[in-house]
């Protein structure tokens, strides 16, 4: 059996398996099948000693792999690059980006190059992008296909970095320097292209975060438009529904939220604090999972019932860091075009909590945003119902099209 499809085929088992965390295998365990090093223990992602010294986007080292798709050889050239990022308070890091560069030639202008972001939404390192696709596990495979037969390079970085942070400005960082990297790479020949981005959910928060830090961290960067879906944009709403008593679908988001957080900010996220050692238990497992085993333990198990404190998520600290992790606060919009959508029914984000303020702030601010609405939806759908508008529209920008008119 190819490799890819053995994974495809042992995930589906282990989800199909009782939801109870002792006993649900995780995809780290899975993987191990693989003839893959696990990234933590794969040199080639070793920082350099001069990590300090070399600038943000800088390139650190690079590889020609094969990426795969459920264990079929995908027909393009993949290059692997690991460069110097910086978190959200500007502390030094490394992570990867993986360049995807079809061999269909593109004429009358430099090849566009997109910087997709998946939906990683996960807390161990072999849940990330420089992996998968080397693995065959990739799981918006399909919808990087749309770019890369149109000619059109496509970067997919680690945004999420070696310690898998999540939905924070950290993110915008690792998108903006996987495409200063992409694009000085002299073998690609994309040092002159025009660039986009696309991402859902957790990759629209990639996106989002990109786009807002732009101006201020990257301004250099050509950056013709932005799609993004799905944004998680509200971390107090995201924790205040996933902790209710009753079973709901965002309470697995809760403990990957604070997880998160924990690695990133762990001056005002103790988890020992926090939570009482059962819950720390089921940190420690869902620590070394990815999204897909995450939900089907995490969402049996309302975080509120391993609480030392019931009023611990009301922590003024903790809610400060919320706010600040919520794109669209600093008033400084997007000033690319932004194209964004949302399913107004959304079960996991609603969209009066989330989408909806994130909108208003940015109509607020003079944001160049064009909404659209995905009604009778929830949040899986909306991402696969979303593309065909999502992917015209920036192939639009990248060519040069009109933006269309604004929301706001």
């Amino acid at each position: 059996m190819r490799r890819g499809a053995l994974i495809v085929v042992a995930l589906f088992a282990v989800t199909a398996a009782p939801a109870v965390a002792q006993v649900l295998p995780s995809e780290p365990q899975v993987y191990d099948l693989l003839p893959l090093q696990d990234p933590r223990d794969d040199p080639w992602y070793s920082a350099p000693d001069n990590l300090a010294e070399l600038a943000n986007g800088q390139i650190v080292r690079t590889r020609d792999v094969q990426s795969y798709a459920l264990g079929i050889p995908i027909p393009v050239a993949a290059r692997q690059i690991l460069y110097r990022s910086s978190d959200s308070r500007g502390n030094p890091l490394v992570t990867a980006t993986t360049v995807l560069t079809p061999g269909i030639p593109w004429v009358g202008s430099p090849r566009p190059l997109v910087s997709f972001q998946e939906a990683i939404d996960s807390l161990a390192p072999v849940c990330n992008p420089s992996y998968t696709l080397r693995a065959g596990t990739f799981k918006e495979i399909a919808i990087i296909q749309y770019f890369l037969e149109q000619g059109m390079a496509v970067t997919i970085p680690d945004f999420d970095g070696q310690h898998n942070f999540w939905l924070t400005p950290a993110e915008g960082h690792m998108v903006l320097d996987g495409i200063r990297a992409a694009k000085s790479d002299p073998t690609l020949g994309l040092a002159d292209s025009g660039v986009g981005l696309y991402g859902y959910s957790g990759g629209g928060s990639a996106s989002t975060w990109a786009a807002e830090l732009h101006a201020t961290y990257a301004p250099e960067l050509p950056i013709l438009g932005v799609a993004a879906g799905g944004v998680p944009s509200e971390k107090r709403a995201i924790v205040e529904v996933g902790a209710r008593r009753e079973l709901n679908l965002t309470s697995w988001g809760v403990w990957t939220v604070l997880l998160a957080l924990s690695r990133e900010f762990p001056d005002v996220v103790n988890l020992s604090e926090l939570v009482t050692d059962e819950g720390l238990d089921i940190l420690r497992d869902l620590e070394n999972r990815c999204v897909y085993t995450i939900g089907a333990t995490g969402t049996l198990k309302q975080i509120v019932n391993y609480l030392k404190d019931p009023a611990a998520l009301q922590d003024p600290r903790l809610l400060a860091l919320l706010e600040e992790t919520t794109p669209g606060r600093d008033d400084i919009p997007p000033r690319m075009p932004l194209l964004m959508w949302h399913s107004t029914t959304d079960e996991i984000l609603p969209y009066e909590t989330t989408a909806g303020p994130l909108i208003d702030r940015y109509c607020r601010t003079g944001a160049d945003l064009r909404f659209l609405p995905i009604p009778l939806s929830e949040h899986f759908i909306a991402a696969v119902t979303g593309i065909p508008a999502a992917m015209g529209w920036l192939s639009l920008q990248l060519r040069g099209g009109p933006t269309l008119p604004r929301t706001c």
